[in-house]
């Protein structure tokens, strides 16, 4: 993770100054409930320190330095109630990463397997907040067990990557419907 990280600041420190400069809060009176860390920098570095600490590959690893890149492109503020949103950062996110994905292709960190499954991650990776119904997810991903998996990884390293006044229940729901696919593996990739 130390290298992606050392790669990521050196090579893109235009992006890394839009992620540090890029606010969840409206001001310093109007913390959002969800990022109470603040700024996009200090909760990518929050999911990518869980990425590193549980162990997982570096497939989810990437995506963990990547799947906010297009934050500061999305932010919007509402001045009537004091919101911010990012909506559509997953897109805007994902395409951003294509070039810096290439770049870890072409320096043989990533195969072209890994950096496809890398970008759908940073664009499905919100996918498991807007999602409940267990019944959708298992029909969309119960042939991807191990995509699934590793969207399930960034979903809990973007859960506890961040201070919040708010606990995420998805990851535990999706944890159960990976059990479940994972029973009937016959078709599984």
């Amino acid at each position: 993770m130390l290298e992606l990280l050392r790669w990521f600041q050196v090579t893109h420190p235009k992006l890394k100054k839009a992620l540090q400069e890029c606010h969840h809060n409206f001001d310093d009176t109007e913390v959002n409930p969800y990022h109470i860390e603040g700024d996009c920098w200090s909760h990518t570095m929050l999911v990518c320190k869980i990425a590193e600490l549980k162990g997982y590959d570096k497939v989810v690893q990437v995506s963990a330095l990547l799947h906010d890149i297009g934050k500061p492109n999305s932010r919007k503020i509402n001045p009537l109630n004091k919101h911010v949103h990012f909506f559509g950062h997953e897109e805007v996110s994902a395409t951003m990463a294509k070039p810096l994905v290439k770049e870890l292709t072409l320096k043989k960190i990533l195969t072209k397997d890994e950096a496809e499954e890398v970008l759908e991650l940073i664009l499905l990776h919100s996918y498991l907040y807007r999602e409940t119904n267990p019944k959708i997810i298992y029909e969309k991903f119960k042939n991807r067990y191990k995509f699934f998996k590793h969207l399930i990884e960034l979903s809990t390293c973007d859960n506890l990557g961040r201070f919040s006044s708010t606990i995420g229940t998805s990851v535990l729901n999706s944890q159960a419907i990976l059990e479940k696919i994972q029973k009937n593996s016959y078709n599984l990739v």
